[in-house]
């Protein structure tokens, strides 16, 4: 065998690998599909509060307060079945089994995080007395924990998911 064959099997070798431990079927039209529908929530969100700051729920009634968390709840849900319903589509046409242990690797690396954010979202939300000072924290919360799940996702894929978590960290740390 000589240098070039040598070289040919340890790229296919290497190529190999790669496919076996990364996760690559992470759809880009779901994230935009995903961040259109956060800029309309967002949009309503604006109309609804005419501010930016996320404290300002508290000025709304309770009936308005409900139709907001739900329309957040329903943006999440959709968000997940798109990133679901793409991700399947991506893996069928690659002949691939779409919960395979990288998908599902990656999957429950980003659950954490969005457990945890959803925890505290409650907690700053449900007391008798809600506190601006702790509601405000709500969006930059959710900025910095979806994107460490985010980049944690991002471990097991392409080099792209752990730019966006990082990117997300900074800007949570922004806000």
């Amino acid at each position: 065998m000589n240098v070039d064959e040598a070289q040919a099997r340890m790229q296919e070798i290497q190529r190999i690998m790669e496919r076996a431990t990364l996760f690559t079927l992470l759809p880009g039209t779901a994230a935009v599909l995903g961040g259109l529908l956060v800029l309309g929530g967002c949009a309503v969100s604006y109309a609804m509060f005419r501010s930016l700051d996320f404290a300002d729920i508290l000025r709304l009634s309770l009936n308005q307060q409900a139709a907001f968390c739900v329309m957040w709840f329903a943006i999440g849900v959709a968000g997940v079945l798109l990133e679901v319903i793409l991700t399947t589509r991506a893996a069928q046409r690659q002949d691939l089994v779409p919960v395979d242990r990288p998908m599902r690797v990656a999957a429950f690396s980003l659950t954490p995080s969005v457990v945890v954010a959803m925890v505290l979202t409650v907690r700053f939300l449900i007391p008798l007395e809600p506190k601006a000072e702790e509601i405000r924290y709500i969006v930059p919360i959710w900025m910095m924990l979806y994107g460490t799940g985010v980049y944690t996702a991002g471990l097991f894929s392409v080099r792209s998911p752990r730019i966006l978590g990082i990117t997300f960290i900074a800007l949570g740390i922004i806000a």
